[in-house]
Formats: structure tokens, sequence, C-alpha cells
């Protein structure tokens, strides 16, 4: 071989070892954030067959809904919304969020486990997961610095807000955001229509993905072409903003189908919106911001006094707003960086993502300023758009909002972190730089940590009461009552049953056990109660009556299951002896504790 092609193969090694770097270095990334989803959520991937965060209320629902969007779209796609709580009401997966994003690529998953709690555990260690690639890319691509993409992928997965929703699979699947904005900024800055179409796609997987971050992700769209607006007026051509516009359509066609079934619900039950009352009661107290939720490690306990007070409104769920403390450090010195000394593109982004940030800040206080548990008399924006800005309606929590406040200071402390390299590189070298890196990224994490979580074990389908099995053998769609309903109690029903202590004791895993059969049941768990129940918990108030089962029976119900260990000795023997005394009800199996009667016609 001579040395001319010895030279030249040389050469080509070291072109592909250079090649090679990057995507050695992305694989890296990629597995770092897999192993910290994995972390920040543990024990959920090796308890996660069997078990739910904490209590197997909102948990089992988010695996039911998963479940049964799964299940219609495979058996009758046309069927999706008519699922099969709430029985005789249509449209009744529009209760809640229907989360097809989510469910559809829980679909291999489904496959190979079988298992919904497992299914629906092991999706939002993957939203996580997603997220925090999310926020990387955004932020590489602003900064040009992969450090700072990490960091801000750090700050908008795992930050002390994010971790109060574990129990909230949708709330988890916020990936969207970032990447929506990533090929927003991509199009404002390169004027290709690719990038707006992906734009607009992103922008419908999100919004289907959740309601609420449908109309969040609006609000920081809005506010990008206002900031730009302000600050280049002449970008907005003919052209750039036609393309715009048709992405934007074109993906607000598309969910279309998806909301039809919820504005024919809000039309035939007033109560399907979100009273501005309502709204006040969940409005973060300024107080919140200084409040971590228990799971956070560090300052969970430090913040446990505080976290005591949210109790008069709202829930410590929904009001641990803390966003860390190295975020806010970080975030805080990007921005102060930005504004003196960034040049050119730097300034829109530093204006914008501060914009965002004080704005959804704002918002997160809803209808009403609270501070330090004192309402103050002050007129907030939040109750303007409430009547006027579409989609603000379906928001019952305000505080969710924080999430543009975390991804806002995820980017801008991506830009502190790429100082700080800089700065200790130029005055060190690269090893110097490397050791700032390794700190930040160290204190972050020790900032951010979340503890053990708490888990609540829950039966496998092999475990489930064998009613189950008898009535997924029985034809058709088998309408059945689950007895007893919640309570009925005055003060309770007349302020929403979701208040009645005994509704979530009872409906969530009767939901989550309908995942076996697919039956038809009066019964469901979901973020509205229609009438129906209610008219039903109204009618059964003394039962066993006649009243409640010509209700029943006027409802279309064809089998009653009588759970006879959720009721007192005395008014399960009533229950026997009502059915051996009338014919309005035939005993035609018995599981133990569980009676199950025919209601005859």
């Amino acid at each position: 071989m001579n040395e001319s092609t010895s030279g030249r193969n040389a050469s080509t090694a070291r072109r592909e070892e250079k090649d090679r770097g990057p995507i050695v270095l992305t694989a890296v990334i990629v597995l770092l954030f897999l192993v910290l989803s994995v972390l920040f959520t543990r024990p959920l991937l090796s308890e996660g067959d069997h078990a739910t965060y904490k209590d197997p209320y909102d948990t089992t629902f988010q695996a039911w809904t998963l479940a049964w969007d799964i299940h219609a779209l495979s058996e009758n796609p046309l069927d999706f919304f008519n699922a099969n709580i709430y029985y005789p009401n249509p449209y009744t997966l529009a209760y809640s969020e229907h989360q097809i994003t989510t469910a559809v690529m829980a679909i291999p998953l489904m496959a190979a486990t079988g298992n919904p709690i497992q299914t629906a555990n092991y999706m939002l260690i993957f939203n996580l997961f997603l997220c925090a690639l999310g926020a990387y890319l955004l932020t590489k691509r602003l900064t040009g610095n992969r450090t700072a993409g990490v960091v801000a992928g750090i700050i908008f997965a795992f930050a002390p807000p994010r971790l109060a929703h574990m129990g909230h699979l949708q709330l988890s699947a916020a990936c969207w955001i970032p990447l929506s904005l990533l090929f927003l900024h991509r199009y404002s800055e390169e004027g290709r229509t690719r990038d707006a179409a992906l734009f607009a796609l992103f922008f419908l997987l999100q919004t289907l993905a959740t309601w609420y971050y449908g109309v969040i992700l609006a609000v920081a769209v809005l506010a990008f072409l206002l900031v730009r607006l302000i600050m280049d007026r002449r970008s907005f051509t003919v052209r750039w903003t036609g393309v715009l516009l048709i992405s934007v359509l074109l993906a607000m066609a598309l969910t279309v189908p998806f909301a039809l079934p919820y504005l024919r619900i809000q039309k035939d039950e007033p109560r399907f919106e979100r009273e501005i009352g309502e709204v006040d009661l969940f409005s973060a107290d300024v107080r919140d911001f200084a409040i971590a939720p228990p799971e956070n490690l560090v300052w969970g306990r430090l913040t446990a006094g505080l976290r005591e007070t949210t109790e008069e409104r709202g829930g410590e769920t929904e009001r641990s707003l803390f966003l860390g403390l190295v975020p806010l450090v970080l975030g805080v010195a990007g921005a102060i960086y930005l504004f003196h000394g960034g040049k050119g593109k730097e300034r829109f982004y530093v204006r914008y993502y501060v914009a965002v940030a004080a704005v959804s800040f704002v918002l997160c206080l809803g209808s009403s300023l609270y501070a330090f548990g004192h309402r103050l008399d002050l007129p907030m924006p939040y109750e303007l758009l409430y009547y006027v800005f579409p989609g603000f309606k379906v928001i019952r929590v305000p505080g969710r909002f924080v999430i543009l406040v975390i991804l806002s200071l995820a980017v801008l402390s991506g830009f502190a972190v790429k100082t700080v390299i800089a700065r200790a590189s130029s005055g060190r070298g690269a090893t110097a730089g490397a050791a700032a890196a390794l700190l930040i990224v160290g204190l972050l994490l020790v900032d951010l940590m979340s503890s053990s979580l708490p888990m609540y074990r829950v039966p496998l389908e092999d475990e489930f009461p064998p009613v189950y099995t008898w009535l997924g053998e029985q034809e058709g769609e088998a309408p059945t009552v689950e007895m007893p309903l919640a309570e009925y109690d005055e003060d309770t029903f007349e302020w929403g049953l979701q208040y009645e202590e005994t509704w979530p004791q009872r409906e969530p895993m009767r939901t989550y056990y309908s995942t076996l059969h697919w039956k038809k049941i009066f019964n469901g768990y979901s973020g509205f109660i229609p009438p129906s129940y209610y008219e039903g918990v109204f009618a059964a108030r003394d039962f066993p009556s006649s009243e409640a089962i010509d209700f029943f029976k006027a409802e279309g119900v064809e089998y009653m299951i009588v759970h006879g260990g959720q009721y007192d000795p005395a008014t399960l023997q009533r229950i026997i002896e009502w059915e051996r005394s009338h014919d309005d009800m035939e005993l035609v199996e018995r599981f133990g504790d569980d009676y199950v009667y025919r209601l005859e016609k």
C-alpha cells in the first residue's frame, strides 16, 4: 500500500470517527434521560405491573382510559367516545381527557403486556423521557450547546411541580410543547414550509394528548407571535403569515371530530363547564410557589408546614408550585445575561421566554389574587380570559399554567449554563468547562431529586372478583348497575358528588374492573358526573325500595350487582328479603358477598 493510499485511509477513518462522535454523544444523552425518568419515578418500573402511585383513584382511571381507547380503536373507532361507563349517557369518554395521543403510542405496550395498569405506569415514565428530550432539542437549537440542552431537559421533565402530578398521566404528556415551539422558532427564522407543518403537527399532538396543554400551548404561541410582531413586524410577510395560518387551520380542523362530543355535552349539560367559582377554588396563592410536593427529596420536607395551609382551597397536589432553587437561580441568571449581552436572535429569545414566564405566573394565580391565605380585592386577567378565550372554560386548575413557567426557566437556564461553561473553559481550558458542567448537573439533580414514590397495590386481571368474569360472559351490552352507589348526603349532593368520600372509594375500581368485560355500567369515575348518576343516588337513598328498582329499570339496566361487603349486615339482609318477597328483581348468581340480580321488566 503506497503512502497516498494509506493517508487517504487514515483521513477517512478520522472523518468517520468524527462523524460518529455526535451520534455517540446523542445516544449517551438519550440513555441519561431514560435512566433519570426511571430514577425519578422509582419504583414505578419495578412495581408498575401490580401497583399504582399513592392510591387507586385517578391512577386506575388513567389505566381504564388507555385501555378503552385502544379497545375502541381496534373494535369500532366510530364509537370511540361512547365508552362503557355512565350508561345510558352518550359520549362518556368526553367526561374527561380522551388522551388519544398517549393511547396510540401505548398500543405496542398494551399488546405486549395485556396489563392496563402496567401500560399506564410505563407510559408515564416514557412521557417524562419525551419531555426531557423535547426540552433538550429546543434549548440545544436556541443555545447551540448540548450541555445547556441537557440541563433544560432535566428541569422541564423533573421540576417539583411535575412530580406533584405523578397520578395524572395526561399531565405528564407535555413533550409536544417544546417540540411545537422548536419548529415555530425554526419557521420564524428560516421560513421553511415543512417547519410550519411540523409546528402544527406537534400542536395537534399536544392538543389531542390533553386539552389543558392544548389551550396553554395556544397562549404560548400567541405570546410568541405578539413579541415577534412588536420586535420585527416586517417579518410578517403575506407568504409567511399565510403558510402559518393554513398550517394552524389544518391542525384545528383535525381536532374537530375530537372536540364535537365535548361541545355536545356542554350544550346539553350546563354543569359540564367549569364555573368561575370552581376556578377560584383552585387558583394558586402566591405562597404556593414556595411549596414543594412531598415527593421532592429535599424541599418536600422543608416546605411541609406551608403545604398544610393549602387544604382550605384546592389541595396540595395542585398548589405545590415550587420550581426548584437551581432552576430559579439559573433561569434568572440566563435572563439577566441575555438582556445585557444577548445579540441577534437572542434578543428575541429572552424577551419571549421572560414574557411567557411572567404571563403564565399571573395566569397560575387564577381569577382571584390570593397572597399568604388572604384574598386581595384585585381584578385578575384570568377572569377576562375565562369569558372570552376559547377553551378556558375547560380549565379547572389555573396553576397548571406553571408548565410554561418551567419551560421558560429551562430554556433561560440553558443560556446561563452555556455562559458559565464558556467562561470556565476560556480561563482554564476544556477540563474546567467540563467540571463546571458536571457541578451544575449534580446540584440540579440534588435540588430536583424525588423520594421513592408511595405505591398502592391493585389486583391483577386474574385477581379480579369472579362476578366480573361472569358479567363478561353475558350476551350483548348487559347494562349493569353496581350497588351501593355513592352515599346520599344533602350537602355533598348539592356541592357535588366528587366531594362525597364514598364516590372515589367505590367507583374508580369498578371502572377499572370493567376493562375485563367492557359491558355497559351505570357506574363510572371521571372528571364529570352526569345527572343520571345523581338521580340514581337520590333514587337509591333508601335502597332496597321500589323507587330505586323502578328508576334503574327505566334507565334500561338489566343486571344489578350488590356488593354485600359494602353494606352493613342489616341492610344486606333487607335486600335479600326484598328479592324473596318482590317480583321486580331475581337472584341469578352469587359469588361470595357479590349478589347478581336480574331486573324484571
